[in-house]
């Protein structure tokens, strides 16, 4: 068995055999076109590959995408040191395949083909089939918690000082405070704009509305969020609050935007600095999440993965 990289007709193949499993709502014809839009995304032209597991007569047992990702390395008392982490995604065996070992040997064998890249960093993945398949490769899990609140009717820009735009998303970022920890994930506002653009096929393909902002600003706190159009949820992408205070006022926005668009519900990933602000949040009840359970491994030595690593809802992929 070998890894190589698709073709763009292979991709192409990959997204007819993978529409069973994270295609509909959307029709064959849309799922397609999705994943072309995806790939063609600034974000995803820049870093995203779709990797092959194969036989030796060149047939396709697994398959995989990842995405590079900025991380930073902090070595002692020195300024971070920027690198390159991937994120992994739809890792798929056919069901005539499974229970072979092929997703194992894949991942095993992906590893050490980002390892080989000049500046990695550490490869992450969210999983939605538990944590065995993947500690079997060397990945091990950091703790995952959602906060849920109900939207509420009201005007969204009432108790911030912004709301936010497509165009605030570099301004956006750049107000939040670089953590002070060994290693962190940092997303870009391109890598955002990767899920806005997933906001706008499924607004498009399926006649939802969408957010009338996607983020707002209070002090020098910031939300951004988007709209998961294949639930009708609205997710949290990045939440840095300096306040309880400042939580509840931004969350407030994102339930009145939620309300707006017609969301179920609105999302957010805890993280270590976030959860005891969103506990004094009312209305915001908390439960462990049932899928997209973050799992991380090192690509290099001095990567340090802690259990309160920080991983923000726009790491996802």
């Amino acid at each position: 068995m070998r890894l190589v990289l698709a073709t763009d007709a292979q991709k192409t193949e990959r997204d007819a055999v993978t529409y069973v499993e994270w295609g509909p709502p959307l029709t064959r014809e849309g799922y397609a076109a999705r994943e072309q839009r995806l790939r063609a995304h600034p974000w995803a032209r820049a870093g995203m590959q779709t990797w092959l597991l194969c036989d030796e007569a060149g047939g396709v047992l697994a398959s995989c995408e990842t995405f590079r990702t900025r991380s930073l390395l902090r070595a002692g008392e020195g300024p971070p040191v920027p690198g390159d982490s991937f994120a992994i995604a739809s890792v798929f065996t056919e069901e005539r395949l499974r229970g072979h070992g092929y997703a194992t040997r894949m991942m095993d064998l992906l590893v050490t083909e980002l390892r080989r890249a000049p500046h990695a960093q550490a490869a992450l993945l969210f999983s939605d089939v538990g944590v065995p398949l993947y500690r079997r490769s060397g990945y091990r899990e950091v703790p995952a918690w959602n906060w849920t609140l109900a939207p509420e009717p009201g005007d969204p820009a009432a108790l911030v000082e912004g709301l936010l735009g497509e165009t605030d998303l570099e301004r956006a970022l750049a107000r939040a405070r670089a953590p002070e920890r060994p290693f962190s994930l940092w997303p870009t506002a391109a890598q955002v704009d990767w899920h806005l653009e997933r906001e706008r096929i499924y607004s498009e393909q399926l006649g939802r509305p969408r957010p009338e902002a996607c983020g707002a600003t209070v002090g020098g706190s910031t939300a951004l969020w988007t709209l998961m159009g294949r639930y009708g949820v609205l997710v949290l992408l990045w939440l840095d609050a300096r306040s309880a205070q400042d939580a509840a006022a931004l969350l407030g926005a994102a339930q009145r935007v939620a309300h707006r668009a017609g969301a179920s519900r609105v999302e957010v990933w805890e993280e270590p600095d976030t959860a005891p602000l969103l506990a004094r949040v009312p209305g915001a009840t908390r439960g462990p999440r049932d899928g997209s359970l973050p799992m991380l491994q090192a690509l290099r030595p001095g990567v340090l993965l802690s259990e309160d690593l920080p991983i923000a809802r726009a790491l996802w992929v």
